[in-house]
């Protein structure tokens, strides 16, 4: 792991490092079992004190995102890990399930995740979602598009502060994959994409929890549009929102 990438000029309050290193825990540039430098070797790395760094990591590890282990350093936990994760995930067998039923479960699930999150994120929970939306205007590739789309929805999730309903998203994600093809969504798609997942960021942020759920029940209701009109031509199916 490169640390020095995540270095900026301005980078000064805890909270936008505890952000940083979680994006990467979230979008899984660091794993479970990974280790974090050091206090100093990271502060050093970063251009920032180590009391900063010392903040960053209380806060990751008081949302269950790393371990401070005494003689062992900083350990990046599964935040989806509990002892019921794993028979839920077990219960899905994704080769007997069709898109649509997929996203007729995204349907029932996200909207209430939504509104939960709305109720329960925090200011930085915020701020890491309009950083995502905003990395997705910046023109990325088609799979870098599809990367932060599904980090977005991932990140909602954790921000229920509920491991099973993370879980669920993963593994309901996880069978979307085999149908996925983000060369077929154009760039009048994405910029609709956007605007949908700013709305569902306007709402969380205003802790609407009625509005975060209409969104991401607009957004949905969206991209199952596409697919089906996608299907009815016969083509690809593409599951990318």
């Amino acid at each position: 792991m490169d640390w020095h990438r995540l270095r900026r000029p301005s980078l000064s309050r805890p909270d936008t490092l505890a952000i940083d290193i979680e994006r990467l825990i979230l979008t899984g540039s660091l794993r479970p079992g990974d280790r974090v430098p050091a206090e100093r070797e990271l502060a050093e790395a970063l251009g920032v004190s180590r009391g900063s760094v010392r903040e960053a990591l209380r806060d990751l590890a008081s949302r269950g995102l790393v371990a401070r282990r005494p003689g062992s350093g900083t350990v990046v936990l599964d935040p989806t890990a509990s002892r019921f994760g794993e028979l839920l995930a077990s219960g899905l067998d994704a080769e007997r399930i069709e898109l649509l039923q997929v996203m007729e479960v995204r349907a029932c699930v996200e909207p209430p995740v939504a509104a939960r999150a709305a109720l329960r994120a925090t200011p930085a929970n915020v701020a890491q979602l309009a950083g995502l939306v905003d990395e997705m205007t910046r023109d990325p590739t088609p799979t870098g598009f599809a990367d932060l789309d599904r980090t977005f929805h991932r990140a909602i999730a954790q921000y229920t502060h509920n491991p099973l309903l993370v879980r669920l998203l993963d593994r309901v994600h996880e069978i979307t994959e085999a149908s996925r093809d983000e060369a077929l969504v154009s760039a009048a798609r994405r910029r609709s994409s956007i605007e949908e997942h700013r709305e569902i960021l306007r709402a969380i942020e205003r802790h609407d929890p009625e509005g975060a759920s209409a969104a991401t029940a607009a957004h949905i209701d969206s991209v199952l549009r596409r697919i089906t009109a996608t299907s009815e031509d016969a083509g690809p199916v593409p599951s990318g929102s």
